[in-house]
């Protein structure tokens, strides 16, 4: 098959959540179909991993959106800012010549946010798949909530208003074969939301690679570990919830206790908290040699949409897990009881410590954890998932 994929920006570096998922079904893809790749990017540093994206794509084409904000401006009273500095002509242009010159099978969309991208004409009798991922709007009432700045926690607000409309305008204008979720809890809303039949609606998970768990212990020291962008406003509001509600309650009982922070771009209120038992590690290399530290890793999200990487990350590595509610929402672990999840500062607080013994329950659950992971959450499994998809949607076009 021949694949145009559009896409929010660059897929490497795969340093997030987001652009992991995507790199990770267009390596699975790529592997027996040809792909067509279009995305914005925001840093020229990103332009050096061109060449790497062209081994699993037939074409590539980025754009800069940093050089179309100056236009972007005069779209703001059309779209929010996040949609309108990627509104590129450029890529539209290409896109319409793509279509023409290629015999192009399906058009996969990443976030509805790329969809300003397609023209009627330019998408006449082409399946189009849309990958919601989150559903964006919640998103950013999410990212407003956590927000302490109120201008910040305003202009979020006022987005996630104005992103819900551009997502029902789009919705109404463009006759999608299928639109996907990694979420159960995000479909299930915007099957209900937006009155949409269920049968037109797919739940293809994010995944993680299957890991080797090499745990250092070079010391009695407990070590509890946290991953995340560090620029993130849910990310910091986690963090800071964890230290100060719980992570001084665990060092009554442990004193030989440490928790890393470990992810790029960390605030100056994160570096804040750094001190002899608190590590801010700021980007690395690899976040595999913090994983191989861990006794714990601790996933305290309060808010933020959608199913996290960063849960499925940690069970890959075969790890000991404590998480509210919020992360672990969306995935089949939410309405099990093999990862130890709780809301409530003192009883994290106690799971986390129960853990930390090697508790015979808690190692049980953990084995537990990993055996739904292999056969549900793998990359090879969720591509192998996805291309049966476009497959019955390109086969069913092709029999109107």
């Amino acid at each position: 098959m021949k694949i145009l994929w559009i896409t929010l920006e660059s897929i490497l570096p795969a340093n997030s959540g987001g652009r992991m998922g995507v790199f990770k079904r267009i390596e699975q893809l790529s592997k027996t179909e040809d792909i067509y790749l279009f995305y914005p990017y925001d840093s020229y540093n990103e332009l050096n991993y061109v060449n790497e994206i062209k081994k699993y794509c037939k074409e590539v084409h980025p754009y800069s959106r940093k050089a179309n904000r100056n236009k972007a401006i005069l779209n703001l009273f059309r779209y929010p800012y996040t949609i309108s500095t990627r509104n590129i002509k450029e890529m539209q242009r290409d896109i319409n010549k793509c279509i023409k010159e290629n015999n192009i099978d399906v058009i996969n969309v990443d976030f509805p946010h790329m969809c300003v991208n397609l023209k009627n004409n330019d998408i006449k009798n082409i399946p189009i798949i849309l990958n919601e991922h989150n559903i964006e709007w919640k998103v950013y009432q999410l990212i407003s909530n956590s927000q302490k700045n109120i201008l910040k926690k305003i202009i979020y607000y006022i987005d996630s208003f104005r992103l819900r409309k551009f997502e029902r305008k789009i919705l109404k204008k463009i006759d999608f074969d299928k639109i996907t979720f990694v979420s159960s809890s995000d479909l299930d809303f915007f099957a209900k939301d937006y009155n949409i039949t269920k049968s037109k609606l797919e739940l293809i998970p994010v995944g993680a690679d299957i890991r080797e768990n090499k745990h250092m212990k070079e010391s009695k020291q407990k070590n509890i570990i946290f991953v995340g962008k560090m620029s993130y406003g849910p990310n910091i509001e986690a963090v800071n919830w964890f230290v100060n509600n719980v992570f001084y309650k665990i060092k009554k009982e442990y004193n030989d206790v440490k928790f890393y922070i470990v992810g790029k771009d960390p605030t100056q209120e994160i570096l804040k908290l750094s001190n002899n038992d608190i590590i801010v590690t700021g980007k690395v290399d690899s976040v595999e040699e913090y994983y191989n530290l861990a006794d714990l890793v601790v996933i305290p999200l309060l808010n933020g949409g959608g199913v996290k990487v960063k849960l499925l990350e940690a069970i890959s590595f075969n790890k000991k897990i404590v998480s509210t509610t919020k992360g672990v929402e969306g995935t089949i672990y939410s309405n099990l009881k093999t990862i130890p999840v709780s809301d409530s500062c003192i009883e994290f607080s106690n799971l986390c410590m129960k853990s930390l013994m090697d508790d015979d329950e808690i190692l049980e659950r953990r084995e537990e954890t990993y055996k739904l992971f292999i056969e549900n959450y793998t990359w090879n499994s969720i591509g192998k998932k996805y291309k049966r998809i476009i497959e019955k949607v390109v086969e069913k076009d092709e029999r109107k």
